[in-house]
């Protein structure tokens, strides 16, 4: 073999070292087409592994696409290589364009996606024997399509960065070297190999970049143009990695999660740089969806923009996802039902754009009605419902008790000593029980949660003021204002529970019969 063979050659396996590709690795799963990129990496995993007397099993893995009719003949030269190295072949077959067809696929798409499923299921073989990592054929001119069909389609710096060399158990070990390189290799070793000639058909994006704008690029701009592009794609990886990093830390700093609801930070997300905001605000979308296709940098950028609205302001965003703008929190939820989110006109969800609130129509309609008029004793409610109390977060109401208390045990003095052995009702008023003058009370309650018309009396001259102008003067985050549990008599609010009682109907030295309201609560499961 020819000196530069050699040197082609080495500098692979410094790649494959530097990239600490078979480090603890005891099985090799090799993709073999039977062209020449393939049949180049399994020549060189074999002698690599030869060279460094490494314990290491390679296993050739042939998928025939059956749609070819060469494809038998690669097939058949496949099996013969490996056997000529001593290296052990599977071979598979899949019916590619009717799997592209069922599933909604272009055939080039279903081709690579059933190749790294056939990868996969090969190297959890050897699971249990070591470490298995995949390799697969992907070169430096591979690296520049990828790249420039990427930008031409549009894409952020990750899509700039190209292909990677090693990815959970996947390495690239011809990543270092050109397509010509690889040629050299195997026409230094009288290796032979086959072609697909449909790699020439420039209806293909990757094979029109491939076989006309590259050769362009390199005959008429510079020589050298793959292997720079490439060399930018590094670059532009060790950046990304870097801004990962900070992106990193930004989000433990700004983010907290909770059940199905992630709460971003405005005032640290504003101290922070616009480009690591805009990863932060991306992981959070993903992290929701539950998925990173078709969330585009548009998506981002109308959630970044809510840094500069006001309170109430909602964006609405991919896959059921709105953001809402909470007072210093960017806070993001996933509705599981379109249905049954409306805006209080009754409008659909996604009409809503600014400042509307979001009404669950699940929780809305959540309306019992309570006759205390014939309370001797006590009347128990069972509620079961999720609720917020502010101060305290997601409680689990499980049930609420309307209850007669005799006067003679109560005081409204701000004493209470076990001398009298008395409730102080003003000490009593905590944030799960309240107690009123049951004489001047409707003697039918209801116990909801929020409607838009609701009002309380917020002076004990007799003021009225709207729930919701309450409940913004409170700063409760608009998502939260339909989680809190009321008690009413019709749309006049005697208790939003853990923001505020009603000033009416209070117990004082004219009261002669007490009613006790207590709601029994635990934490959410």
């Amino acid at each position: 073999m020819d000196k530069q063979a050699v040197r082609i050659e080495e500098k692979v396996h410094s790649y494959i070292r530097s990239n600490h590709m078979l480090d603890d690795c005891r099985h090799i799963v090799v993709g073999v087409s039977g062209g020449a990129d393939s049949v180049c990496l399994l020549l060189m995993l074999c002698d690599y592994v030869k060279k460094h007397k490494m314990d290491i099993c390679i296993h050739a893995v042939h998928v025939n696409h059956m749609i070819r009719q060469e494809a038998a003949d690669d097939e058949n030269f496949t099996r013969k290589l490996c056997e000529s190295v001593g290296v052990d072949c599977y071979a598979a077959h899949i019916d590619c364009i009717g799997i592209a067809r069922e599933k909604g696929l272009t055939v080039e798409e279903a081709g690579r996606l059933e190749r790294y499923r056939i990868f996969d299921e090969i190297a959890k073989k050897y699971k249990d024997d070591g470490g298995v990592m995949i390799a697969v054929a992907h070169h430096m001119n591979d690296q520049a399509e990828t790249v420039l069909m990427n930008m031409a389609r549009g894409t952020s710096l990750k899509g700039v960065r190209g292909i990677v060399p090693v990815r959970d158990n996947i390495c690239r070990p011809l990543l270092c070297i050109t397509r010509g390189q690889i040629e050299s290799v195997l026409s230094a070793k009288d290796q032979p190999y086959v072609t697909d000639v449909t790699n020439f058909d420039n209806d293909y994006t990757r094979n029109a970049i491939r076989n006309v704008i590259l050769p362009y690029m390199c005959e008429h701009i510079n020589p050298k143009a793959v292997e720079n592009i490439s060399s930018m794609a590094v670059n532009i990886r060790e950046a990304e990695e870097y801004m990962d990093r900070q992106a990193d830390r930004l989000y433990s700093e700004c983010v907290s999660e909770k059940d199905d609801t992630i709460r971003m930070s405005v005032s640290v997300l504003k101290s922070a740089d616009m480009v690591l905001v805009k990863r932060v605000i991306y992981r959070c979308l993903v992290e929701l969806a539950g998925r990173a296709k078709d969330i585009y940098s548009v998506n981002v950028s109308d959630i970044a923009a809510l840094m500069d609205m006001q309170t109430g302001r909602t964006i609405h965003s991919v896959y059921g996802i709105y953001a809402i703008r909470e007072y210093d929190d960017i806070v993001l939820r996933k509705r599981q039902d379109k249905s049954c989110i409306q805006g209080k006109d009754g409008s659909n969800a996604d009409n809503v754009g600014s400042g509307k609130e979001l009404y669950d129509k699940n929780v809305c309609e959540y309306d019992v009605e309570v006759d205390i008029s014939a309370l001797s004793s006590s009347i128990t409610v069972n509620i079961g419902k999720n609720i917020y109390i502010p101060g305290e977060g997601g409680k689990y109401a499980e049930s609420i008790t309307f209850l007669l208390v005799d006067k003679k045990t109560l005081s409204t003095d701000k004493k209470n000593t076990p001398d009298n052995a008395k409730i102080c009702v003003n000490k009593s008023n905590n944030g799960y029980a309240k107690y009123y003058d049951y004489d001047k009370i409707n003697k039918l309650l209801n116990v909801r949660f929020r409607k838009p018309q609701d009002d309380i009396v917020v002076s004990k001259t007799g003021n009225v003021k709207k729930l919701k102008k309450e409940l913004v003067d409170r700063k409760i985050p608009s998502s939260y204002r339909q989680e809190i549990l009321l008690v009413c008599d019709n749309n006049h609010v005697l208790w939003a529970c853990g923001v505020r009682r009603s000033e009416s109907c209070l117990v004082d030295d004219t009261t002669s019969r007490v009613l006790e309201i207590l709601i029994n609560v635990k934490e959410r499961n």
